[in-house]
């Protein structure tokens, strides 16, 4: 079929319209940044970023996520935070349970939380709050030790007991349950026969000595 000069050159520009308008869209799809999805209640990107930066590497946090159903997870993750970056901040996870029940059995242990050293970005979009952990200090400041000698106190041998204290080795919160293995007189020292730590529960119990005005006890309960 023969075309005009006049018919050529609007084909052509019509196949060259094309083209542009083809690659005016790819390249607007390229740089188009997609809003990130948030669960419902997590922090936004920068939010959680800021956060992060206040804090700064080396400290201690607890990073309260929300599930894929919604639901704000019972356990938080602690975190030591060991880098900072534009998009991303990497924490080792500090498992206190599986360390103490490592280090005491020699035996490695499954803990719910995971372990090592993990890489999380700002828009994930499942983290609800960060916590800064307190310094020994301040958990010194908010205890009540005459409460606890009060209740150590009203304890028989044998009672069924949870012990709630921060291990300074471990760096972490601690509960532990098991029977009362004996008490000192005056009520400051006592001994716990662990059967769980952190609601797992172990092959072997393991005995502990705690003194509540040495050590960090927060709160000792009957079960």
């Amino acid at each position: 079929m023969y075309y005009s000069s006049k018919q050529s050159g609007r084909a052509h520009n019509h196949l060259f319209g094309l083209k542009v308008k083809r690659y005016f869209f790819k390249k607007l799809r390229k740089n188009t940044v997609e809003a990130p999805i948030l669960r419902p209640g997590a922090l936004f990107p920068d939010v959680l970023k800021k956060e992060i930066q206040n804090i700064g590497v080396g400290k201690i946090v607890e990073l309260i996520r929300i599930g894929y159903d919604g639901k704000i997870d019972d356990i938080p993750i602690i975190v030591q935070i060991l880098g900072i970056y534009d998009e991303t901040f990497t924490g080792k996870i500090i498992n206190v349970e599986r360390e103490i029940i490592e280090q005491t059995s020699g035996n490695q242990v499954y803990a719910r939380r995971g372990g090592g050293i993990i890489e999380f970005r700002f828009d994930d979009g499942d983290v609800k709050d960060v916590i800064l952990s307190k310094d020994i200090d301040e958990m010194n400041e908010s205890r009540n030790i005459g409460g606890l000698q009060d209740v150590i106190s009203t304890l028989d041998i044998d009672d069924r007991i949870l012990v709630a204290y921060f291990d300074r080795v471990h760096k972490g919160m601690v509960n532990v349950e098991g029977r009362l293995g004996f008490k000192f007189a005056g009520s400051k020292k006592f001994q716990i026969i662990i059967d769980k730590i952190n609601g797992i529960e172990l092959d072997k119990t393991m005995e502990k000595q705690f003194d509540i005005e040495a050590d960090i006890v927060f709160n000792v309960s009957i079960v």
